[in-house]
């Protein structure tokens, strides 16, 4: 019985001294406690500004990247074909000159 109420007593007189803080102590805590309030304000602006970001478009750009790897190959494809049309237009234009030199329109 004397160590359980020796107990009780020495827990009894560290809960009186933890109750008991230093001013130094009280003043720190309280600027602990703005600067917690601080950075829980900071942390929500931040939290809403993430939910205000536009969505990720990474899978978008690989779609417009393949389309546009497409077009590109079809530009080239037809340039490819402006160049064989003006040759063969060219061409035609030098043949119709022959013949006009040759049977004179009158």
């Amino acid at each position: 019985m004397k160590s359980v109420t020796l107990y009780a007593a020495v827990v009894a007189f560290a809960a009186v001294l933890c109750s008991c803080d230093s001013p130094e102590m009280v003043k720190k805590r309280d600027q602990q406690a703005l600067e917690i309030t601080k950075l829980r304000g900071e942390l929500a602006l931040i939290e809403e500004r993430l939910k205000d970001l536009p969505p990720d478009r990474t899978a978008d750009l690989s779609a417009i990247e393949e389309e546009t790897k497409k077009q590109q190959e079809e530009i080239s494809k037809l340039e490819n074909e402006i160049k064989d049309l003006e040759s063969k237009k060219e061409s035609v234009r030098k043949d119709f000159e022959e013949y006009k030199r040759k049977y004179v329109i009158r």
